[in-house]
Order: C-alpha cells, then sequence, then structure tokens
C-alpha cells in the first residue's frame, strides 16, 4: 500500500508542477501579484492515510500565519531566501478495522507546524514539523461477550511534511503534500499522508 500513496504523491505533484506554467502564462497580471506579502492562508484538503496497513480517507485543514520580516518580496525569497509560517492545523480520519485490530477507529489531531517556504516564480515548495495531539476513540466488539466497547485515549505525536503549491488566482492555489506522523504509544505509530486541497491566502 505504501508505494500506491507514494505513486499518488508522485503524480500530484508532477501534475501541479505541470500545470503551473499554464496558468502563469494565461494570467498576465501575475507578474504584479506578490504571495509574499499575504500574512495568512487557509488550506483545505482531502487525501489518503495509511493506518494498521490499510488505506482510508484523510481531511485536513490547516491556518498559515507568517513569521518574522513582512515587507520581503516574493523576487527576494525566489532567490533562495526562506519565509516562515506558523500553522495551526486539524486533521481526521477513521479506519473500519482490520484482521489484526477489529473495531472502528478514529483519529481527530490538533497541532501546530512550522513551515519553511521558499517562493518561486510560479510554484512554492515547503517543509516543515509538528507537534500535536491524536484524540483517538476506539469501538470493538469483546470477544467473549461480544458486546460493544467505547474507548478514548489522547496521544502525543510529531509529524515530518513536504509540499509544493500552485497559485491558479491572485489568492488561490492548489497544493499537494506528503508527510508522516509519529504517535506515541498508538496502535499505529507512523502514519503515512498524502493529500491534496485549496489554499486561500489574503
Amino acid at each position: 500500500m505504501r508505494r500506491w500513496m507514494q505513486v499518488i504523491f508522485a503524480a500530484a505533484v508532477v501534475s501541479l508542477l505541470a500545470a503551473g506554467p499554464a496558468w502563469a502564462q494565461d494570467d498576465d497580471d501575475r507578474e504584479d501579484y506578490d504571495r509574499a506579502a499575504e500574512n495568512y492562508a487557509l488550506g483545505i484538503g482531502a487525501g489518503l492515510v495509511e493506518p494498521e496497513g490499510e488505506v482510508e480517507p484523510y481531511l485536513y485543514a490547516g491556518f498559515r500565519i507568517r513569521m518574522g520580516d513582512h515587507d520581503r518580496s516574493v523576487e527576494d525569497l525566489s532567490r533562495g531566501g526562506i519565509q516562515g509560517f506558523l500553522e495551526p492545523e486539524i486533521g481526521y480520519w477513521e479506519h473500519g478495522g482490520s484482521s489484526r485490530q477489529p473495531g472502528v477507529q478514529e483519529d481527530l489531531l490538533l497541532g501546530v507546524n512550522l513551515l519553511g517556504v521558499v517562493a518561486g516564480s510560479w510554484a512554492d515548495y515547503w517543509f516543515g514539523a509538528g507537534v500535536g495531539i491524536h484524540f483517538q476513540d476506539f469501538t470493538r466488539r469483546d470477544q467473549s461477550t461480544f458486546d460493544l466497547i467505547d474507548d478514548s485515549d489522547e496521544h502525543v505525536g510529531l509529524n515530518a511534511q513536504f509540499g509544493v503549491d500552485v497559485p491558479i488566482s491572485d489568492s488561490v492555489g492548489l497544493f499537494g503534500a506528503g508527510r508522516w506522523d509519529i504517535v506515541e504509544g498508538s496502535s499505529d505509530e507512523i502514519q503515512e499522508k498524502v493529500y491534496l486541497g485549496l489554499r486561500f491566502g489574503f
């Protein structure tokens, strides 16, 4: 399954990069648009996560807050500079169980990330890391009584991530992301995620 997720993410990134120059050529005003002037951005996306060896849908929302010198232009950043962003985020997935762990599992992530964005002429590349709390709920059937048992727990998680943003208008862009979450004490300690979405800057 991991190979399929890598292939999906690679194909999505290639598609975004290939479409970027076309959007840039179609928009005559793009040269006058300074993405580095945006102080905030809201991202909403969906993709895949791999818990317990199974692939499940994943939902993501994050709010980026620009840090540091707000006067730097996109031309300055494209010469090798990195702009820092703080990003509170929320993520969610639900797992229908497996032969190793029957039942239903839900994972609600509340976290914050520190990201570095390298702005280009028509695409931004970014990488970062973060920390969060995974609120996990379990519904399983007792093997002796066959009763449904509800349980919940919280786990600290760390993540490493990377991605690319391609603008399609002055304030809207497409993004693709890949990441690894390490969740201490969880039955699925390493979660691989890939997702795509829209980012709205202002």
